[in-house]
């Protein structure tokens, strides 16, 4: 999935790149948000190899086709921003495709570690037959109102320097379930805004996202389901969730507390 750093167009290296940064066309770009964006396009099959780079100020999830593929960037500043290089071909199939991402920016209660510009999401196409990916206006994107932040303070920790960042709080009720399936309507979403161009570190005169390899492995995603349950309240645990064999429906305003060792 993660290709090695040789196979990156040269010129995706060393100047501008034919893709935008993108982002809401009537939210701030500096305050807390989430955003999804969605993009599809057609195959006339699957390809052998479709790598594609992205990155997102703050941070970004990518779906192919529902899937869950990659996360990032890893962080660094401004003048060494990195993007992930990414084969999507596993994930594509003949006919039509749908990218999208989810793009969230906590504000001014960002982690510390975190640096920011603005809220800006951008993925290019490797060679010619992938730049049909390319952030642009052909892309939709659609504000989460389903978030909220939900700052990491309360009386244990006033007093005491957080660097974390915040957490969310998230309203089930607003959420766009689906919204990165490939048969989710999104004939309601927004056309995005362009920002600033794009361009490899050291092209150009600004200092704005200056992209650079990723340098480290992709974090591993895997799913792993709990062995066991020690003890629950407020909802008696289903027979056979463990197990995967059924759901576990949580009633409106109650909550619930379980307790794994693992």
């Amino acid at each position: 999935m993660q290709v090695a750093n040789k196979k990156i167009n040269p010129l995706l290296l060393n100047g501008a790149w034919k893709a935008e940064w993108i982002t809401h066309p009537g939210e701030s770009v500096v305050d807390y948000g989430v955003f999804h964006f969605r993009k599809d396009f057609e195959l006339k099959i699957q390809p052998a190899e479709f790598i594609v780079h992205i990155s997102a100020d703050n941070r970004y999830r990518l779906f192919v086709n529902g899937v869950g593929v990659c996360f990032g960037p890893e962080r660094a500043d401004p003048e060494h921003w990195h993007f992930e290089s990414i084969d999507l071909a596993p994930f594509l199939k003949s006919g039509r495709n749908v990218l999208a991402a989810v793009v969230w920016n906590f504000g001014e209660l960002k982690p510390w570690a975190q640096f920011s510009i603005k809220t800006a999401f951008i993925l290019q196409g490797n060679g010619a037959a992938e730049e049909v990916a390319n952030t642009d206006k052909t892309w939709k994107v659609i504000k989460d109102e389903a978030y909220s932040p939900a700052p990491a303070s309360s009386k244990e920790t006033s007093g005491q320097f957080v660097v974390v960042g915040l957490c969310d709080k998230v309203d089930a009720t607003l959420y766009p379930w689906n919204w990165e399936k490939p048969d989710f309507n999104d004939s309601s979403w927004l056309t995005p805004r362009t920002l600033d161009a794009a361009h490899a570190r050291g092209v150009g005169t600004d200092i704005n996202w200056e992209l650079t390899p990723r340098r480290i492995p992709m974090m591993e995603q895997r799913h792993q389901q709990f062995a066991t349950v020690r003890r629950t309240s407020g909802a008696p645990l289903p027979d056979g969730f463990l197990a995967e064999k059924t759901d576990w429906t949580i009633p409106p305003d109650t909550e619930v507390c379980f307790l794994s060792p693992d």
